[in-house]
């Protein structure tokens, strides 16, 4: 029961400090905040902090930012008529009142203008007092632990927290955004350099993803095909190797089709910080089990590993 209660403090913790990094955000709307700030208003890590926000908002902190200003703005347009359109989308870091009237119309269906129109028709009036409390709130943008979304959990997450052991592996590189042209190419080379070898009767495959695609942008994404080594073994063909380092671990284990793989790391980092675990600086990788083409429904058979953070 101790434990349990321990668990639900840190992940309250968790949180709070998540909460942190949305009041900031809300706090400067008019700028352009990096990522590593926006972390360090939170007291959090980068490495790992686009996926912890992720898992506790239910959104990137691109869609966050952007959605926060575009409902402040909206709230601006209503509250303060005298502003053009041009002055509020300037003043809340759009580039220009075209790609703010665009981004607009997308989240709300109808452009700046006719929004304006439209809601003072049904009877806002500016000079309400609760209207300009109600604006004043929504700059503050304060938000409750309690108000925070419910993640969808639609793919059974089973967890465990285990120490894992260095792996030592070959592993074949490629550089861009992760599917069918970066990843099965990856591992169609990997399994070739392999298979005459036995290593695919005898090794671990496991990928290795270093960066985050809602980060990095998606041609720069780095992907490592690997496949653990016996020990000793030396090679003399042109491939790479490297350790991966153990540790402790959150190993979430899945059974999800080819088009769930997203959701499953989701739920991964989801599940982490419901359980208050605080991630380490290495990069996050997958432990396969079958190829999903030879299981009877289709779907892939892996762990998301996610190294822990080693307090001292």
């Amino acid at each position: 029961m101790e434990q349990k209660t321990i668990t639900q403090h840190t992940a309250l913790e968790y949180k709070r400090r998540v909460c942190l990094a949305m009041n900031y955000i809300s706090q400067n709307l008019d700028q352009e905040l990096s990522l590593e700030e926006i972390a360090q208003q939170a007291s959090f890590s980068m490495f790992h902090f686009h996926r912890i926000f992720k898992a506790v908002v239910g959104e990137t902190i691109a869609e966050f930012t952007r959605r926060i200003r575009l409902e402040v703005a909206a709230n601006h347009l209503l509250y303060k008529p005298n502003d053009s359109i041009t002055t509020i989308a300037l003043h809340y870091a759009f580039s220009s009142s075209q790609n703010f009237s665009k981004a607009f119309r997308q989240h709300f269906k109808m452009t700046p203008s006719a929004y304006r129109k439209q809601k003072r028709k049904f009877g806002n009036n500016p000079s309400n007092k609760e209207n300009v409390l109600s604006l004043k709130a929504t700059y503050a943008m304060t938000p409750s632990l309690s108000d925070l979304p419910k993640i969808n959990r639609s793919i059974e997450v089973k967890a465990e927290i285990k120490t894992l052991p260095e792996y030592h592996v070959a592993y074949v590189r490629k550089i861009g955004p992760y599917g069918p042209d970066t990843c099965e190419k990856a591992f169609n080379e990997l399994c070739q350099w392999a298979a005459p070898k036995g290593l695919l009767n005898t090794g671990i495959v496991l990928g290795v993803y270093w960066d985050n695609p809602e980060v990095t942008p998606p041609e720069k994404c780095r992907v490592d095909a690997c496949i653990t080594l016996p020990p000793g073994a030396t090679l003399e063909d042109p491939i790479a190797t490297q350790t991966l380092q153990g540790g402790p671990f959150a190993v979430c284990h899945f059974e999800v089709k080819p088009d769930q793989f997203q959701q499953a790391w989701d739920n991964a980092f989801t599940w982490l910080v419901d359980n208050g675990y605080e991630c380490g600086e290495q990069p996050c990788y997958e432990i396969y089990y079958n190829n999903a083409s030879d299981y009877p429904e289709g779907k892939w058979i892996f762990d998301i590993c996610i190294p822990l953070l080693v307090k001292p």
